[in-house]
């Protein structure tokens, strides 16, 4: 069977239809395009084509009546939302589910019918399509409370335009028509512009004579036959990735477990962190496989693999939501930037899920006894080595969550040792010390004023030097000398502006009240504030202290 053509008006038509619809099968990946400025980017390019009739690939759709869950696609997209599954009862209904082409018909659906990260998709009537740079579309988005412009069209409004008779659609295309004649009708230049720009949109997302997107339909008793004509399929567009297709081989038997992935990882964002669902399938992987490298061509997807994966999913919750409780109340860390080694904090995991499977009474977060702390300081430590030392290799990820599953099948405290001793027969560094401590500044920084919280702006916190770094004049000696560590403070960006280019001593001695908000400074009156340097070293000693006060760390010169 080769391939068919069909117009985007039937396409819109089909998805989500309630007879012989178009849906997504369970093994589909979700959306995957990048931010919203560069997703924006695409999908204009991608509906230039279409207006110009250019091949964007074709679609491959499984048409059949089996009994198999599937997913609707969405009608407002947005990065926060998923393609759910239908309710069970009409998994045996007629409809064809899509194998190769979601991203590009999610776009169109989205776009053409609704919104798009809360954007409108608008042509612009004005658009010169032969003065313009090959880069260049008229197609924009803009805010969906922005003022309508005229020369704007909305796509959306020509997209809900139906006319099953030919005079219904020549007055419908004349009541638009008739609308439009104010942008030119003072600029006899303009017409033609106009007049050209909006025979063609209606010719391609009105109209449906112009079969402009190839599709090609499976016609298979058997969900494996699909399935594996999907495996094969990975190709174009986006590859698909081992945790890709190690979750489809879960979902085939079990069709919500990535719904559960997703559930979890919105409750993690309670905590202020995101940890995405392959994120999760990754720790899930390393607790019963022994490692973080997910590769699909090693899970066999036995009925013991999976049913394995979907218990496990249930058993981490309470753990893994205590883990994030942890780095919340005990590092007030409110964002991912904060940890630059995330591979890093699965063993630190894996050790609590352990310690949980045996005593689901313990947890990390919210214990405050003695005995608690003291066994606690050992994973404080790991916490701080493993994100500013080098210990984020897959070897040593791996071999930290055997020996962290040992101890705690034995109930022993966090094997630090151990893991030290791994990673210097591994030629890493070992400990830490007063030179690499500063590897990982903001992380540092947060592990020296847990009680702060950073403000970010673009993914970038808000970092206060207390010596600024411009005081008047081009110094790059002196700026080295205060761009340090022992010389940061966390403040809230309003703060940090407001002492900008001033002198410490002299800013707090005009505003007493804000002292509170600094960390390891001397009094006002100590001399040590007339010298930079000597603030610092000051400084740096307090930090040193708090260290092997709070976490029993000791850093050698």
């Amino acid at each position: 069977m080769s391939y068919q053509g069909i117009s985007i008006r039937e396409v819109l038509d089909k998805i989500n239809a309630n007879t012989n619809g178009w849906y997504l099968p369970e093994v589909q990946r979700q959306y995957v395009w990048g931010n919203r400025n560069n997703s924006e980017d695409y999908v204009c390019l991608l509906l230039d084509s279409l207006l110009q009739g250019y091949p964007i690939g074709g679609i491959v759709v499984w048409e059949n009546s089996a009994k198999v869950p599937f997913r609707l696609f969405l009608t407002d997209y947005a990065s926060n939302k998923f393609n759910k599954s239908v309710e069970e009862g009409r998994w045996g209904q007629s409809k064809s589910l899509v194998y190769d082409g979601q991203q590009r018909l999610q776009t169109l659906y989205s776009v053409l019918k609704y919104t798009f990260n809360d954007r409108v998709l608008h042509y612009d009537l004005f658009f010169d399509a032969k003065n313009a740079n090959a880069d260049e579309t008229g197609f924009l988005f803009r805010n969906k409370d922005a003022t309508p412009e005229l020369r704007y069209l909305k796509l959306t409004e020509l997209c809900s335009i139906s006319c099953p008779e030919a005079s219904e659609e020549s007055e419908a295309k004349y009541t638009i028509e008739d609308r439009l004649k104010p942008l030119y009708e003072h600029d006899k230049e303009k017409r033609p512009i106009v007049c050209q720009n909006f025979d063609r949109l209606w010719d391609v997302f009105v109209k449906d004579h112009k079969k402009q997107i190839a599709y090609f339909s499976i016609k298979a008793n058997s969900p494996d036959t699909a399935n594996e004509v999907f495996r094969r399929l990975n190709i174009g567009g986006v590859s698909l990735t081992s945790v890709e297709l190690v979750l489809s081989k879960i979902k085939a038997k079990y069709y919500d477990f990535e719904e559960k992935l997703w559930e979890l990882s919105n409750k993690i964002k309670k905590y202020d962190i995101e940890f995405s669902s392959e994120q999760l399938l990754q720790l899930l992987y390393l607790l019963i496989k022994g490692t973080i490298r997910v590769d699909d061509r090693y899970f066999k997807g036995t009925d013991e693999e999976l049913d394995l994966f979907n218990s496990k999913l249930e058993d981490v919750e309470i753990p893994l939501l205590d883990f994030f409780n942890y780095l919340r109340s005990e590092f007030n860390i409110n964002h991912n930037y904060i940890i630059p080694r995330w591979a890093a904090i699965l063993p630190m995991i894996i050790y609590l899920i352990r310690r949980n499977e045996i005593n689901h009474n313990y947890k990390w977060s919210d214990n405050y006894n003695d005995e608690h702390k003291k066994q606690m300081k050992a994973v404080h430590q790991y916490f701080l080595s493993s994100q500013i030392l080098d210990w984020n290799t897959q070897t040593m990820v791996n071999e930290f969550s055997r020996l962290a599953t040992e101890a705690a099948k034995n109930q022993h405290e966090f094997p630090l040792s151990e893991i030290k001793a791994f990673a210097v027969s591994k030629n890493r560094v070992g400990e830490l010390n007063e030179s690499n401590f500063t590897w990982q500044p903001w992380f540092a920084l947060k592990m020296l004023q847990p009680g702060r919280a950073f403000n970010f702006t673009e993914n970038k916190p808000h970092i206060d030097h207390i010596f600024p770094m411009n005081r008047g004049i081009d110094d790059e000696i002196y700026q080295n000398e205060v761009d340090v560590l022992w010389n940061f403070q966390i403040l809230p960006a309003g703060v940090n502006l407001y002492k900008w280019n001033k002198s410490p001593k002299e800013f707090l001695l005009s505003h007493p009240e804000l002292k509170e908000k600094f960390d390891f400074i001397p009094d006002l009156d100590s001399e040590v504030w007339n010298n930079y340097i000597d603030f610092i070293q000051y400084r740096k000693n307090l930090m040193i202290k708090y260290l092997k006060e709070r976490y029993d760390i000791s850093l050698n010169s």
